[in-house]
């Protein structure tokens, strides 16, 4: 009987080490593409018709889109409709599975043990994603250094959140990357990618598709400067995030994310990949904004005020919350005992 249970052992072990290797492989593959893709097309944001935050929108000339939604594979393209009335089978459900969970096995084996990661309030995080009752979506924003962004970062989560889909992240990501050919197109269908068009502003099948998702109370992480940005300022905010919180049934949870030093990890030019880089992930306090979708609502300010300042906040939050961390991280470096080290849990390792 021992024996059999060696062997079963050996046999789980394979297949999980089997299958970690193909998500991996599978993933670099597409992260190298990305990169080339990006090195580009990276000043081709999503929807160039939209304006810095705080500004009134301004008539600009449109560019030829890089990518039709009617490109999307059908097979995966119809998924994406908020009327479909399909369901997943069994077999998508365990693809799904494997692609989450498997990415982010790999992904949090990388942090742990091949980068020197710090981690601030993920507590902040899980309260919200753990609410089996949540009766309102989350949707988490940040600044964005790198292709790797996501999905590596969210390898600080619990595996039991990486295992279970259904509590996991839906990502708006670029269709003329992600969506391209069937093969990737599934993968990142079953990796909770949300296509989105560059250049077609934030009016666009991938957009009414997150906001879907919001009714659904699911969990939708936004990149809103909308391109990769490895300088160390952050850039313009896009208004899709305002128009996903203006249009959902019920004001969605807000917590901003920053992070620092996947630049280094995964630079745009350059080697592929740099291990053992410090990089830095703090999560900030939830933002409401029922406030002010009450008075958009009540007509004291327009829809584009209510656009533009959500989005102001957002930004505002993130840039509040940049801050915040870098002190903290100086002062933890220089041995220092701060004002702000009540403001920030180090939970250090994910």
């Amino acid at each position: 009987m021992t024996s059999r249970f060696r062997i079963l052992g050996r046999k789980k072990f394979r297949f999980g080490l089997i299958t970690t290797g193909l998500v991996g492989t599978t993933t670099g593959y597409y992260y190298y593409s990305k990169k080339h893709h990006n090195n580009t097309t990276t000043e081709n944001s999503n929807g160039d018709s939209e304006e810095l935050v705080g500004q009134v929108s301004q008539t600009h000339a449109k560019k030829p889109l890089l990518f039709q939604w009617s490109s999307i594979p059908k097979l995966i393209e119809k998924r994406y409709d908020p009327n479909w009335k399909g369901e997943n089978g069994w077999l998508w459900n365990v693809g799904n599975t494997v692609v989450v969970g498997g990415v982010g096995m790999v992904a949090k084996v990388f942090l742990k043990y091949l980068e020197n990661t710090r981690v601030y309030n993920l507590d902040k995080l899980m309260e919200i994603v753990e609410q089996e009752d949540r009766n309102r979506a989350l949707i988490t924003v940040s600044n964005h250094e790198s292709v790797w962004d996501d999905p590596i970062l969210w390898g600080v989560l619990p595996l039991e959140i990486l295992l279970t889909p259904h509590k996991m992240r839906w990502v708006l990501g670029a269709a003329d990357i992600c969506f391209t050919t069937l093969f990737r197109s599934l993968f990142f269908a079953l990796g909770q990618a949300i296509p989105t068009i560059r250049g077609s502003g934030i009016y666009q099948p991938g957009v009414d598709f997150a906001i879907h998702k919001s009714n659904q109370n699911g969990w939708i992480h936004i990149f809103p400067e909308a391109r990769v940005n490895q300088t160390t300022s952050m850039i313009r905010f896009k208004w899709g995030v305002g128009r996903i919180i203006m249009e959902s049934d019920r004001c969605p949870i807000v917590i901003p994310v920053w992070h620092n030093g996947m630049a280094q990890v995964r630079p745009l030019n350059g080697p592929p990949v740099r291990f053992f880089k410090p990089i830095t992930l703090a999560f900030g306090d939830p933002i409401d904004f029922q406030d002010t979708l009450n008075a958009w609502k009540k007509g004291e300010i327009t829809e584009t005020e209510a656009r533009i300042k959500i989005t102001s906040t957002i930004f505002e939050a993130l840039a509040e919350l940049r801050d915040k961390t870098l002190r903290m991280k100086h002062d933890l470096e220089s041995g220092i005992v701060s004002d702000n080290e009540g403001d920030l849990k180090d939970t250090i390792k994910p």
